[in-house]
């Protein structure tokens, strides 16, 4: 290599922004990190905005940046917390290949120093074999002296003596062998118990979620949802007439009641939740909900923004329809807690009092 390339690939190793060391193993930029730089924005962390650092990466990310809620923060910011925060890049390494997401550095020492073992028991089977070779070979002089009747004592102890050497060295090589391989079984078998170092392992995966990042993930999954309730649900229909029927209704709402127009490929999916009454149950069965999935979140927040004007529809089969995000239980309770609160400043005769993304707010 010239000198010339020789820079650049000694220029390489360095951070562009920073100067500092790059970690070789995981591409970090050591002087970022103890510098506490968010990844997103450049921005120091805590002098700011509060921000956390990646259990895999090691960089830092403000809360902000990168979408941790605050309940969530509070909860990673505890001495005695026992789960690991990855940022969002790594949480996608993460789903895309668990197994060697993180550090399996001692699994593969104990792999390599198996196979070392593994090979020193080749070895010794070898040279058994050879052994084995030779005392073949004696044993077949020793026979052929004793066919031709050679009354020579003095070769014929000398191949004595030789067949009996190369028992020996047969027993001892196989001794030895027999010896390695049991150890070597051994481990393996030990190897059963390896979930004490293999980072990402069934019994990983079986560990109790905490409270609050389940609840971080049910209202990820639940972000771009809408629930709709009391829109009519015909009988006779087959699976695909029921959706049809749903998506028209939704669509004149959309757009026709609230004023927010949309496209069939804004919605996902839409589903029933629960299971259908049947008229002979129920004299009036009260229609199921309807479960909204659209394809991008600001939609859903748009349609939600506007949802109070279905409160002055002129259709008759839609006044007592409401719309509402998808919640998780301990959303739907603090949205519980909070219609309540409001019920009773409005008894009282205080005004002004409204709910806005589940809390209790006044209007200045």
């Amino acid at each position: 290599m010239d000198k010339r390339g020789a820079r650049k690939k000694e220029y390489k190793k360095e951070c562009s922004r920073y100067r500092g060391k790059v970690n070789e193993d995981q591409k970090t930029c050591k002087k970022r990190v103890e510098l506490k730089r968010c990844k997103r924005c450049w921005g120091k962390v805590q002098e700011i905005y509060d921000g956390m650092q990646c259990d895999k990466c090691g960089f830092w990310y403000h809360i902000l940046c990168d979408d941790i809620e605050e309940d969530l923060y509070n909860e990673l910011q505890k001495d005695d917390r026992k789960v690991l925060w990855f940022c969002r890049s790594c949480n996608a390494m993460l789903k895309k290949n668990p197994t060697n997401f993180l550090d399996n550095t001692k699994l593969k020492q104990d792999i390599v120093r198996m196979k070392e073992e593994l090979k020193e028991v080749k070895e010794g089977h070898q040279q058994a074999c050879e052994a084995l070779r030779k005392f073949e070979g004696n044993l077949e002089k020793k026979e052929s002296i004793t066919l031709q009747g050679n009354d020579d004592d003095d070769v014929g102890d000398k191949v004595e003596n030789n067949i009996v050497k190369d028992l020996n060295m047969i027993k001892l090589e196989m001794e030895g062998m027999q010896k390695k391989i049991k150890n070597l079984s051994k481990k393996w078998e030990g190897e059963k118990e390896m979930d004490e170092y293999i980072p990402v392992t069934k019994k990983v995966f079986e560990i109790p979620v905490h409270p609050v990042i389940k609840e971080k993930e049910e209202r990820d999954r639940r972000k771009n949802n809408l629930v709709i309730h009391n829109i009519e649900e015909p009988n006779n229909m087959n699976e695909k007439e029921l959706y049809d029927h749903d998506l028209a209704i939704c669509m004149d709402i959309f757009g026709n009641e609230i004023g927010e127009p949309i496209e069939e490929g804004d919605i996902v999916s839409i589903t029933r939740l629960g299971k259908k009454e049947e008229e002979g149950e129920n004299q009036n069965p009260r229609p199921r909900c309807l479960l909204i999935k659209m394809k991008e979140p600001e939609k859903k927040w748009s349609i939600l923004k506007n949802a109070k004007k279905m409160k002055t529809t002129r259709k008759n089969e839609y006044k007592r329809v409401f719309i509402q995000p998808d919640l998780t239980k301990s959303e739907r309770a603090k949205d519980k807690e909070s219609r309540e609160k409001l019920r009773e400043k409005r008894e009282q005769g205080e005004e002004g009092w409204y709910i806005k993304r589940g809390q209790l707010e006044r209007r200045n």
